[in-house]
């Protein structure tokens, strides 16, 4: 039987390819419309991530089970640094002081919203996620909130 040779890549180098495609599409046809090209998509891509959630353990559905999802898919994926400044069951708090998007035009955030939005979607509905503050629109630092609506 025939067999493939396959390296692994490593998730630094996972990690800039990505950025670097969003970065051309900004670059290419400016923010906005980049924006309205990803913004179906990543909620799609959040959705499918969402979903295998009980997959990879977590066996609850309430606010700390959502952050701790995606503080997994901040930190291990997009290798943003920060910390949860509140926790309970109906509500999280998340400040991050470093972000791979954080040099990015402010939009940038808000499409990253459309990707949370779908894990959300799929892992509780009844929740909602907010970033009230990031560092692309003048703020210190991001700051997330996962909490029931």
């Amino acid at each position: 039987m025939a067999e493939l040779k396959i390296p692994q890549l490593p998730p630094e180098m996972a990690h800039q390819q990505a950025l670097a495609a969003i970065r051309a599409l900004a670059d290419k046809f400016g923010a906005e419309e980049a924006l309205k090209i990803l913004r179906p998509y990543l909620k799609e891509i959040g959705k499918e991530a969402g979903a295998m959630a009980p997959i990879m353990g977590f066996t609850s559905n309430d606010a700390i089970a959502i952050a701790s999802f995606l503080h997994l898919f901040e930190e291990q994926v997009l290798l943003v640094e920060g910390k949860p400044t509140e926790v309970s069951p109906d509500r999280v708090v998340k400040e991050v002081t470093k972000c791979p998007f954080q040099s990015f035009a402010p939009e940038f955030c808000l499409a990253f919203q459309s990707l949370v939005e779908g894990i959300v979607e799929a892992i509780n509905p009844d929740y909602k996620w907010t970033l009230p503050k990031f560092i692309p629109k003048g703020d210190p630092i991001c700051q997330w909130i996962v909490e029931k609506k």
